[in-house]
């Protein structure tokens, strides 16, 4: 039985990993901050190790003594910046877990296990923002904020040690993605929590930025899994140094909100209130999921709505308006 590792475990990709891979057999320790493992129920190929990721040292043990055929590293400090999140005062906490932990799994490939794979949680916030045109894995690159450097430094660490060591590494460049999982204070979250707390209450609002932005939306559960069954493949990344992961369609928010609430029998302007006036939205963009597709055999189906109707069937609203209420 190959074994697998995955840092983040208890986030919504690390805990989709984990359910999939111990599906195709593979033996699967998870490593969080928490105590427990929040998702993954332990299972006789799932192992939970608590580990804070800001210790390199605790996890270069941990990975010399599991000694995985298969590592991913999909842990991030990290947070919704609509809902007003910055890095500056987090930013060391964030190199250690974004970055060097990273490296940490690159030097255990060179020194000990040169056949190990390593797929790494990149974000598309290293292209240049807004975007525009059409985007793929050969468009140029540049880090805008505090969370892109990093994740721009992690990129280039894994294709240096892919292009000096052959390690086979490769950096998933993650478009948003969202599921039941998702904390609540990310968009489609949060737009879950107004349609219950609206339903119960109809006086209920929700400030929010804006609805005035494009972006492509896919569901957390479905691409995970897509890429679990990429990286089982030895093969799959030798030649991967970085994948789009994304579901090609480009949504409008503030029309696909409207449709959202409407299909809920309610009308968005009575219970969204926008921070920030009204704007274009920003340029027209899609995502070229080429690569994604081809490698993985299929294409991404389930779409934003489907996402914010696995939250609600599967979140308990009953209280929305009470635990909201300073949103009135």
């Amino acid at each position: 039985m190959q074994t697998a590792v995955i840092l983040g475990v208890n986030g919504q990709d690390g805990s989709y990993l984990a359910e999939s891979l111990c599906r195709r057999g593979y033996f699967v320790v998870g490593i969080g901050r928490d105590p427990v493992s929040r998702h993954v129920r332990p299972h006789h190929c799932y192992r939970y190790e608590a580990l804070d990721l800001a210790t390199p040292e605790g996890l270069r043990n941990l990975v010399e003594a599991i000694k995985p055929d298969l590592a991913f590293h999909v842990a991030a400090v990290h947070g919704a910046t609509g809902d007003g999140y910055t890095y500056e005062s987090s930013f060391q906490e964030m190199m250690h877990v974004n970055l060097f932990a990273l490296h940490v799994l690159l030097e255990h490939a060179r020194i000990s296990a040169p056949k190990m794979r390593i797929i790494y949680a990149g974000s598309s916030k290293i292209f240049p923002s807004p975007y525009a045109g059409v985007l793929d894995e050969s468009s140029p690159k540049a880090a805008t904020c505090l969370y892109s450097i990093g994740k721009m430094a992690a990129r280039d660490l894994i294709l240096q040690y892919r292009v000096l060591h052959g390690i086979y590494a490769t950096n998933l460049i993650l478009f948003n993605h969202d599921s039941a999982r998702r904390p609540g204070q990310f968009f489609l979250p949060k737009m879950a929590t107004v349609i219950a707390a609206a339903q119960l209450d109809n006086s209920f609002k929700m400030p929010v930025q804006t609805l005035d932005f494009r972006i492509d939306w896919s569901a957390a559960d479905e691409v995970m899994e897509m890429v679990a069954g990429i990286a089982v493949d030895p093969a799959g990344i030798a030649d991967l140094p970085e994948m789009i992961v994304a579901s090609g369609n480009t949504l409008e928010a503030r029309q696909f909100v409207t449709l959202l609430f409407q299909n809920y029998g309610l009308n968005v302007e009575e219970h969204i209130v926008e921070k920030l006036p009204r704007s274009d939205g920003g340029k027209d963009f899609t995502v070229n999921i080429n690569s994604f597709v081809s490698r993985s055999g299929r294409k991404p189906v389930k779409t934003a709505f489907d996402i914010v109707s696995d939250i609600l069937h599967s979140r308990d609203f009953t209280s929305a308006t009470d635990m909201l209420g300073s949103h009135h």
